[in-house]
């Protein structure tokens, strides 16, 4: 055993070093190993004492064990070796070897005696093999090596002339020691040719051919009886020598083995070697090393011959000495024919073996060149061999002739008939054993395919004929069809003749009659599926079954195995029927009692089972066909006239299922693959219900009989109760039928007594308890038991989302059944007996029972604490491992997570929740409190547990806390507080009360003494060792390291000067460089390097400048969150180990912090500009939630670097306020520069805390800095006030995103740096020589802050005044105005936009008036900023504004809206004004303007100058889309009235604008604009088309649709208005359908559109250039959608236009400042007058349509269509709804939509409310009756679903997002207006005179944000469930039938 164990330690040792390719020879194992078998070693002790020519002789020198065994190992690992020098030395040690292997002698070692099967051969093979591969994967060897095999060979001819007597006639026996020295030639050759066989690609053709042609001359005649005397002279030897003794067990160890030592041994060697040698000419070494030559060659194949280099000296020649050689050893065999018959059965297999090579060969040589061989020599002897009983007895052979007919056919087809012939006789007659059986089967199938379809039914048909009871039935060929007709398969094949002549098949006696009987039935079979052909198939599976019950018993069970092999081949009409037939049987032999037909159809039934797998068409016909079979057994009509012995036997018949069911379900694991559908499961959980009803239980005969098939079906089954179980209301165990099968008062009493056996505390319960459920709680018991005793008890835990678990009984016995299961799981665990049930695989378990833990329902976290309570105290250990604790830490901090997202995400909180770390995950509810609910009582719970085992274990435990520690990643946790990582740190301090010495100690006062210490100082010395290689001191050292696992593209990158570089700084700069270069370098492989950067410079005592640059540059040069984060935690490291280089490091930081200004880096960035939504591209699409959350965390990685360092600054300023003057002036130079360029930096609001901590790190510098002087200090405070007021700058901002964590903390800040401001206004309050005082503006900058904060809270707080503090005190309006009003001109002077932005800030007359008298008279200051203008235009052009208008000639462009308002009449078309204005609109991108194109052609009536006629115009040179926009809206807007006969007054002046655009288009953009308009005309006619038919049956006018759809051609590069960035490419001809109106005839169609991934504006650039192209779109950048919309005609659209255009600015506002609420602006264009086209909501219904669908309400909807509200699904729903509410409230109010009866409210899939069709509102309303007084509708079932309780968390968040939205929307009141009024001259019937006014009025502006809340709760108390609301929609019941 030892002994074994060395050996195998040496290849494994041996294996792993020739694998490395890092790793020279010289320093390798292989070289150690090498110098323990050296070859000089052995050499010299021999030197003297022996003639010279022996002295040199390696084999003449024993050999040990010891080097053996090396060698062996050495020669194994060869194949393995990577490098060529290892190649190469390798070589050189074996060819020594090699040479003397025929005359290697061994040291005497019983150890020997196991090397198999001698020394000699085992030493000849592996040096072979192993020089052999090296040649074959080194080419630099194949030279070296080929001497080294060659010389073998020359000194093994050489001595084998030797041992030749000198007289061949000499026939004197020879000497035994003559005689052991043949048997060692004849055995090293042996091994030799086995190699050489195995690895004959090492030569090519010609050398093969020399090798052979070598070898056959060796082997002469007279060396064959050499050897055949040598061993029989060994055989019959009595000397007693070890030598002769050793010989001896040779020769009977080779008996033994079945390879008898003698001349046909060398000669199947020399044979294999030929087999070898003509296989490497017909195919590639590659194929031949995995399949038999013969078997390649029957494949088929086309591509066999070879095309390596080695190939090409193939001959005529070669081939003709194979062939000879080959025909030479079959004439040699053919004359030993007689002697071989009488020898023993070992020597005739060997025989038999030489001559399988020699056909083989043969054959080969026949497919190479048919000139080479002759084939019907080939035939002769194949047939003499298939003729003679005793060669066909051999399997080898047997098959090698079978397959060799096969082929021979494929050479010469014209012996495929004689071969059809000879094959079944042979099959019928020859007897062969079922192996054979097979090979024949599938070559006669080759053959039979060789000739035509009807030989094979004719062979079938013969055979079939065979199988008929009787003996002595001659049998004739042919198609003997009269008693194939049973099934109808047979009549197919009716009237066919044979395609060959008449044979006779005769068997005798009836042993022989029934082993030939089961050889047809095997050949039928193999033949059929050998074909693959499935109408073969079904009449080879016909003719068998119509035998059945004709024979015998055992054939019958033989039909039956054989028919289920042929199903498996077949088509799924024969495989049904077959199934069928099984269940017939099983029945009849259950019924019957008849044994072997059960055991032949259930051995019938597994075979299916294993061999069928998923994906197959057959798999699932089966897994039904087994699922349906057993649910169909059972009294299914007879509930209560059931008999005992019916179910008995209904048990008997489930049972015969049990076994392929379990088999199937193994093969194909049902339990753990989640493409199973529903109904799988359901059909399955309803078989283990009647399994359980019939009695097959743990606890019956018959279940114990068959209990290891339901364990199988057990541990492969899912639970009988799902996770979507969890999402039902209503449990369906009651209606369940199965559950119902067998009740009767008798039988319930029965199955109640078996329950209150299993579970006897629960007795009471169960008692109370239906027969259904008590069958169900049995099913359970038995699954969960089963599944328990296979290792896994977890699954008990699903079965608490069971609906019906709400009944206290039912859950007690529920309760009661886990525990049972987890018992009996404990049970094989502590019994210890069984390694499956070891402490790891309980903490697994562990594992997935703390997930339940966390579990989103109460019930399955009570139940899954239970069991994690059961499973601890019984198995403590199970929470020792790695996978339960560091679950629970996980999972601790994963809940920890999930709370702290009510702050940072509150109104998208995350369901789902995973680790890696602890490969744990979680789905939870959006219930804020359960979430904190759950982690309180999991936190108590790991406490209790932990606390528990570290008592029992302690330094195990806290060893893996550590680990725990050690491996933990900070992926992002909120301020990287981890839950699971303080808990294990508070634990891991705690002292074991089984350490009774500390615990003894008496407290020390109030002093809280823990084991922290000890714990730390052992984690310390962990990360010591773990992270313990440090940076070396010099830069050679530091290069090297960096080469080491790292990537060759990294080393060869970044390290390209290594072998030049003389310092650590030179290898640092490399990696800064690669990073500058934007090359690929992972954080991980930068913090390894920094790290031992930072390690040199802790303990140097030099000045390493270089390299304390590049440590601060690298992370700068990243600048990511991770890198600043690395840098800081490496610099303080640097900075408290080694403070003499604090100074340096700190110059270093300030350094690149200014290099992050200049570079426009976090802060400073040009790319986080945060525009006016008005001054960006509008997009009619769904709000994009997703890109908000994108934007979000973009800004958020980009500001982070710039946090994190401020945050430094801050804690290091601090640190060393009182220390070094240089580190101050450090601080005082940062800050400088950094207030300088803070001024201009981003005002995204998400920049607020960052720029607002900068200030105060600022006010603590100038309060706490010692070495400022009094100048200094004034510089300073004034930039510290610029740099506060700079952020006023722009409009007031409120968030970005719902993290009211972060606005909290900018509350703080706010707070803080007032505070501090007040701190230092001591400094600078008045002038004094050249200083000016600085009071004013600071008193600007607290009132501003003070205001902020008072805004802000409002936004943290929306719902809770009381929770928001203000800041200062809260004075009255007036007082405020009069503290502002003298610090206006103080902003002014600081920065006229601060001074604009207080007009907007504080709505005051006297600050208004104020600002507006700096902008008469400086007007040239503020040109930089648009926003002035509405304030010095008041909405009109005053008459005190004169001179002031010629700066408007480089005034700032506002947005277009603004400047379309410039050309209304209140301008008085003042050239200044209508410059500007043109001006204005040029400088906004066409994508801009393309929006406000309504409002742009309604300036056109008082475009008295031409200006906007100019600029349409222009626009339209450049742009198609932009000018069919406005043709459709100038055509839709010429006449007042639908159908076209009132004209507009501004008609005249479109018509001239459309004609000079039109006529300005260039041919390219003419086409493309006819072909558009000339499509879309099309399209829209059909609607007028329709009028006719208006009266009409639907139907009808669905089918008039259709056809006018067929006549529309669809021109290359056309579009729909509504889809301007996608092509039509086809239209769904079918898909017209009409719409309900009582006098118009819309109509609804469907178009293939082509749009761009990339999005809507480069959609909009394809489509134009497709349309000017004429060619389609290319395909890799596009995809294809369907888009349905809606065409009118006679119906105004202009009003929904506009109503859409204002929910798509409100949408442009609400993404502004990331508020994650949902509206949907669909698409509408007016094409014409009355005429429209409308985008139709994918994949919504209206309410309406659910009211028709007789669905009771909104709630009920989302419960069916989402499930109950614990399911994620339902939560996720009801979030959308709840953010598209709130939208839609909020803009329904502002833009008074009304008539919002059902019809006009859509839900979509994901559960958004989109309101459509805005025929009423601003100041209109149907019928003129103002039925709808609500200010929104707020039904009681929307509240029902947002929770049905104004106290809800969902309905809360829909009253603070409603107030968001409004906040967000004041602001932008005037522009919003502005929208409005220029559509106010259209005649649009929504407007009345005053509809403007009104509309600013509900913006409330004249109140604070405060109140402004407070008025729109007021708003939602009115709207909730308001009387009127439900007096309009009963209304429009009675009216036109819309239900509500």
């Amino acid at each position: 055993m030892s002994r074994d164990i060395r050996q195998r330690a040496l290849q494994k040792i041996a294996a792993l070093s020739a694998a490395s390719s890092t790793t020279s020879f010289d320093r390798s194992d292989l070289d150690r190993l090498a110098r323990a078998c050296h070859t000089t070693s052995r050499l010299s002790p021999v030197t003297n004492g022996h003639c010279s020519k022996q002295s040199s002789s390696l084999g003449r020198v024993p050999m040990t064990i010891r080097e053996f065994e090396v060698l062996l190992a050495l020669c194994k690992a060869a194949p393995a070796v990577r490098t060529g020098q290892s190649a190469q030395r390798l070589a050189h040690q074996l060819a020594p070897y090699i040479r003397e292997a025929h005359v290697q002698v061994f040291v005497p070692s019983p150890f020997f005696k196991k090397v198999e099967p001698s020394p000699t051969e085992a030493f000849a093979f592996h040096v072979t093999a192993a020089l052999l591969s090296l040649g074959s994967n080194f080419h630099d060897l194949e030279e070296s090596v080929s001497d080294s095999i060659w010389a073998f060979i020359n000194a093994w001819g050489h001595l084998a002339g030797a041992v030749l007597p000198a007289n061949s006639d000499d026939s004197e026996d020879p000497s035994l020691e003559d005689a052991i020295q043949t048997a060692t030639l004849a055995v090293s050759l042996i091994g030799f040719l086995d190699a050489a066989s195995a690895q004959a690609d090492f030569w090519k053709a010609g050398g093969r051919l020399a090798l052979i042609q070598r070898i056959s001359g060796l082997l002469s005649e007279p060396f064959l009886i050499a050897v055949e005397t040598a061993f029989s002279t060994i055989r019959h030897a009595h000397s007693t020598d070890r030598q002769t003794k050793e010989w001896k067990r040779y020769v009977r160890h080779y008996s033994a083995s079945g390879r008898p030592l003698g001349a046909m041994l060398l000669q199947r060697s020399v044979m294999w070697l030929l087999v070898a040698g003509t296989s490497l000419l017909v195919t590639e070494p590659t194929l031949l090393k995995k399949t038999h030559i013969l078997d390649l060659l029957l494949t088929g194949k086309k591509d066999l011959r070879p095309s390596s280099p080695r190939n090409r000296d193939v001959d005529l020649r070669s081939l003709d000495f194979y062939a000879t050689m080959a025909m030479d050893q079959m004439n040699y065999l053919e004359a030993s024919a007689d002697f071989i018959k009488l020898g023993s059965p070992l020597d005739q297999k060997l025989a038999f073996t030489v001559k399988s090579a020699a056909l083989i060969s043969y054959l080969n040589c026949l497919l190479l060149n048919e000139d080479a061989a002759d084939a019907d020599l080939l035939m002769t002897w194949l047939e003499e061999a298939l003729g003679d009983p005793l060669q066909m007895a051999d399997g080898v052979l047997a098959s090698v002739i079978l397959k060799t007919l096969a082929l021979i056919c494929v050479i010469s087809p014209t012996y495929a008939t004689s071969v059809s012939r000879l094959l079944p006789r042979f099959i019928v007659q020859a007897g062969p054993d079922s192996e054979t059986v097979a090979i024949a089967s599938k070559c006669l199938a080759h053959v039979l395919q060789r000739l035509s379809h009807d030989a094979v039914i004719t062979t079938l048909y013969t055979l079939g004929n065979v199988l008929s009871p009787g003996s002595d039935r001659t049998l004739t060929s042919g198609a003997n069809g009269g008693d194939m007709t049973a099934d109808g398969l047979g009549a197919v094949y009716l009237g066919r003749h044979s395609a060959g002549s008449s044979i006779s098949l005769q068997v005798h006696g009836k042993e022989e009659t029934s082993v030939v009987w089961k050889n047809v039935i095997q050949a039928v079979c193999g033949i059929a599926a050998a074909c693959d052909d499935e109408m073969i198939t079904a009449l080879a599976q016909s003719m068998l079954l119509q035998k059945l019950d004709k024979i015998d018993p055992a054939i019958d069970a033989r039909i039956i195995t054989g028919a289920a092999a042929l199903a498996l081949k077949g088509g799924q009409l024969e495989f049904r029927s077959l199934l069928k037939l099984y269940s017939k049987m099983s029945h009849t032999g259950v019924v019957e009692n008849r044994t072997f037909l059960l055991d032949a159809v259930m051995k019938a039934r597994v075979r299916l089972s294993t061999n069928l797998r998923r994906g197959s068409p057959l798999y699932d016909i089966y897994w039904e066909h087994l699922l349906e079979s057993i649910l169909s057994i059972g009294d299914v009509h007879r509930s209560h006239q059931i008999k005992e012995s019916d179910l008995q036997l209904a048990a008997q018949e489930i049972a015969q299922l049990l076994r392929p069911l379990a088999v199937l379900m193994s093969t194909n694991d049902l339990a753990f693959n989640s493409s199973s559908d529903d109904e799988s499961h359901a059909m399955l959980r309803d078989v283990w219900f009647n399994i359980v009803v019939h009695g097959l239980a743990a606890q019956t005969d018959l279940g114990r009989q068959y209990l290891d098939e339901l364990r199988l079906m057990a541990i492969h089954s899912p639970p009988l109760v799902t996770e979507q179980r969890g999402e039902q209301i209503e449990s369906d165990i009651e209606l369940n039928t199965v559950l119902r099968r067998g009740m009767s008062s008798e039988r319930e009493a029965l199955q109640k007594k078996q329950l209150i056996n299993l579970v006897p505390t629960k007795a009471g319960d169960i008692k109370g308890l239906s027969y259904r459920k008590v069958i169900f709680l049995q099913s359970a018991y038995l699954v969960e038991s089963l599944r328990a005793d296979s290792g896994d008890c977890t699954k008990v835990m699903s079965y608490f989302l069971e609906p019906s678990m709400h009944r206290n009984d039912v859950h007690n016995t529920m309760e009661e059944v886990a525990a049972a299961v987890v018992d009996r799981y404990l049970r094989k665990t502590l019994a210890g007996n069984d390694s499956s049930f070891s402490a790891q695989y309980a903490a697994a378990q562990l594992a997935t029972i703390f997930c339940n833990c966390c579990h989103r329902i109460e019930r399955v976290q009570q139940a899954a604490f239970v069991c994690a309570d059961r499973i601890i105290k019984e198995v403590p250990s199970a929470l020792c491992h790695r996978s339960s604790l560091f679950a629970l830490l996980e999972l601790l901090s994963l809940m920890w997570s999930s709370c702290v997202e009510a702050e940072t995400d509150m109104y998208s909180p995350r369901s789902n929740f995973t680790s890696t770390l602890g490969d744990v995950w979680v789905a939870l509810s959006d219930d804020y409190d359960f979430r904190r609910h759950t982690l309180d009582a999991l936190y108590r719970k790991a406490k209790q547990w932990v606390s528990g085992v570290i008592a029992t274990a302690p330094l195990d435990v806290k060893g893996l806390l550590q680990t725990y520690l050690s491996e933990f990643n900070d992926g992002g946790a909120y301020g990287h507080i981890s839950l699971g990582r303080s808990f294990a740190l508070e634990l891991a301090s705690l002292i074991p009360f089984t350490d009774h010495k500390m615990q003894s100690l008496d407290p020390v006062g109030s002093c809280n003494i823990n084991d922290a210490s000890d714990f730390v100082a052992q984690y310390t010395t962990r990360q010591e060792y773990r992270y313990g290689e440090t940076l070396p001191d010099r830069g050679t050292e530091l290069v090297s390291f960096m080469h080491l696992n790292r990537s060759a593209s990294f080393t060869q990158s970044s390290v390209s000067s290594a072998s030049e570089s003389t310092n650590a700084a030179t290898a640092l700069a490399h990696v800064e460089a690669r990073l500058k270069s934007k090359k690929a370098a992972g954080l991980g492989e930068v913090r390894d390097i920094l790290r031992r950067a930072a390690a040199l410079l802790c303990r140097t005592n030099r000045d390493e400048s270089d390299v304390a640059h590049y440590l601060v540059s690298i992370p700068f040069t990243m600048f990511t969150r991770e890198s600043v984060k690395l840098g800081v935690s490496l610099w303080l490291g640097v900075i408290n180990e080694n403070p003499r280089l604090e100074p340096r490091l700190l110059s270093e930081i300030a350094q690149q912090w200014e290099f992050t200004i200049q570079r426009g880096l976090g802060l400073f960035s040009r790319e986080l500009a945060h525009p006016d939504p008005f001054y960006l591209r509008k997009e009619l699409a769904p709000s994009d939630l997703e890109g908000i959350a994108r934007h979000k965390q973009h800004v958020h990685d980009v500001l982070s670097p710039h946090m994190r360092l401020i945050q430094f600054f801050g804690s290091h300023f601090n640190a060393t306020r009182l220390g070094s003057p240089d580190i101050q002036r450090i601080f005082l130079r940062l800050l400088d520069f950094t207030l300088q360029a803070i001024r201009t930096s981003t005002s995204h609001p998400m920049a607020r805390e960052l720029r607002y901590q900068i200030v105060l790190f600022g006010l603590k510098v100038l309060r706490f800095c010692t070495t400022i002087g009094l100048v200094a200090q004034l510089r300073l405070k004034d930039q510290l006030l610029s740099a506060g007021l700079s952020w006023f700058k722009a409009a007031p901002r409120w968030s970005y995103g719902s993290n009211n964590l972060q606005l909290k903390t900018e509350l703080r800040l706010l707070s803080d740096v007032a505070a501090a401001l007040k701190q230092v206004s001591h400094i600078a309050t008045d002038s004094t020589g050249n200083t000016r005082s600085l009071q004013a503006r600071e008193q600007l900058l607290q009132l501003l802050i003070e205001n902020e904060y008072n805004r802000l809270s409002v936004w943290v707080h929306p719902l809770e005044p009381h929770k928001a503090h203000t800041l200062g005190h809260n004075p009255h309006k007036t007082s405020v105005e009069n503290a502002i009003a003298p610090l206006v001109r103080t902003a002014w002077a600081e920065d006229p936009a601060i001074a604009i932005e207080l007009a907007t800030i504080f709505q005051m007359p006297r600050i208004h008036k104020e600002v507006r008298w700096l902008l008469l008279n400086f007007p040239a200051i503020a040109v930089s900023d648009p926003e002035a203008l509405p304030i010095l235009l008041d909405g009109a052009l005053p008459e005190d504004v004169s001179f002031q208008l010629k700066y408007l000639l480089f005034w700032a462009p506002v947005n277009p809206a603004t400047a379309a308002t410039y050309f209304l009449p209140a301008y008085r078309n003042n050239p200044y004004m209508i410059q500007y204005a043109m001006r204005a609109l040029e400088s906004h991108s066409t994508d801009v303007a393309f929006f406000y194109v309504p409002q742009i052609v309604q300036t056109l009536r008082y475009d008295a100058l031409g200006y906007v006629e100019r600029y349409i115009l222009e626009t339209a040179q450049f742009s198609q889309l932009f000018a069919h926009q406005i043709i459709w809206n100038m055509k839709a807007n010429a006449y007042r009235d639908d159908d076209g006969t009132i004209p507009d007054d501004i008609k005249p002046t479109l018509d001239t604008v459309m004609e000079k655009m039109v006529s300005s288009f260039s041919d390219v953009d003419r086409d493309f604009y006819e072909r558009e308009f000339a499509f879309f005309d099309e399209v829209t006619s059909i609607s007028g088309k329709l009028k006719p038919f208006i009266k009409r049956p639907k139907p009808e006018k669905k089918q008039k649709i259709e056809e006018e759809l067929r006549k529309i051609k669809v021109e290359v590069g056309v579009y729909l208005p509504i889809s301007s960035d996608g092509v039509v490419i086809g239209i769904d001809r079918k898909s017209g359908k009409p719409l309900q109106s009582h006098a118009k005839a819309p109509y609804m169609a469907t178009f293939r559109v082509k749009k761009n991934k990339a999005g809507s504006a480069q959609g909009e650039n394809m489509l134009e250039e497709a349309g000017k192209s004429g060619n389609q779109p290319k395909d890799d950048q596009t995809i294809e959608v369907w888009q349905s919309a809606i065409f009118k005609v006679g119906d105004d659209c202009r009003q929904d236009v506009l109503v859409l255009q204002m929910i798509s600015a409100f949408r442009g506002i609400f993404h502004n400042v990331g508020l994650e609420v949902f509206v949907y602006p669909y698409r509408v264009t007016a094409t014409a007058p009355g005429c429209g086209v409308i985008e139709v909501l994918p994949n919504s219904i209206s309410r309406d349509m659910l009211g028709r669908e007789a669905v009771n309400g909104l709630y009920d909807y989302f419960i069916s269509k989402y499930g109950n509200e614990d399911s994620l699904r339902f939560q996720k729903a009801r979030n959308n709804f709840v953010k598209s509410m709130a939208a839609y409230s909020i803009i329904s109010f502002l833009l008074q939509f009304k008539d919002r009866h059902n019809g006009n409210i859509m839900i979509d899939d994901a559960g958004h409310i989109v309101h459509i069709d805005f025929g009423f509102c601003f100041d209109i309303a149907p019928g003129g009756i103002k039925f709808e007084r609500a200010p929104f509708k707020l039904t009681a079932e929307m509240m029902a679903v947002m929770g049905g309780s104004t106290d809800h968390q969902t309905f809360q968040w829909f009253e603070e997002l409603c107030v968001k939205a409004f906040l967000a929307s004041r602001q932008y009141c005037e522009k919003l207006s502005q929208i409005v009024l220029l559509m106010m001259g259209s005649g649009l019937p929504c407007f009345k005179p005053e509809s403007v006014k009104h509309f600013k009025e509900r913006f409330v502006l004249e109140r604070s944000e405060r109140e402004a809340a407070g008025f729109i709760r007021d708003l939602i108390r009115k709207s909730a469930d308001n009387y009127w609301t439900g007096i309009y929609d009963q209304f429009q019941l009675l009216t036109n039938g819309i239900p509500y």
